[in-house]
């Protein structure tokens, strides 16, 4: 591991090589997560499968550290496929592991190069740095479950 936790290996590959960085075609929903005080702006979108809610498509673009935008590729892998719900899990569990409430954390999900960001709870200013992207995607999915709720079945 590198000494600097903020500088990780895996977040600088994720940085220099991002997964992900695009508009979704067709998107069912978007969300911006902005940060004024250092000027990060992403924009994370998805697109749900029909019948069950499962993340057929989550990509994101904009620009944000380092930290910010290697969280948000990381976040596209980890959620792309799996039902709504578990995306919300995924949502709490990196939220709780670089806040440093390990409690809260799902123990069933594996982290992967998540793990890196464990090392930002250490430097406070960085962590909503972290977390743009997850809270982009949590506000995202939301709206995606409105519209469903709103829409009438069989259409």
């Amino acid at each position: 591991m590198a000494a600097n936790p903020l500088y990780h290996e895996i977040i600088l590959e994720h940085y220099e090589y991002p997964r992900n960085r695009r508009a979704c075609a067709c998107a069912d929903a978007t969300a911006r997560g902005a940060n004024a005080m250092c000027g990060d702006d992403l924009l994370v979108s998805l697109r749900l499968d029909a019948p069950g809610g499962t993340l057929e498509e989550v990509c994101w673009d904009g620009h944000a550290c380092a930290i910010g935008e290697a969280s948000a590729s990381m976040m596209s892998e980890a959620v792309k496929g799996v039902p709504s719900a578990e995306a919300r899990r995924w949502v709490n569990t990196v939220r709780a592991m670089v806040t440093g409430h390990a409690k809260e954390m799902a123990p069933d999900l594996e982290l992967g190069d998540l793990e890196s960001l464990a090392g930002i709870r250490q430097y406070p200013v960085r962590i909503k740095c972290a977390l743009l992207a997850w809270e982009a995607l949590d506000e995202a999915l939301g709206i995606a479950e409105r519209k469903r709720s709103a829409t009438p079945a069989g259409t």
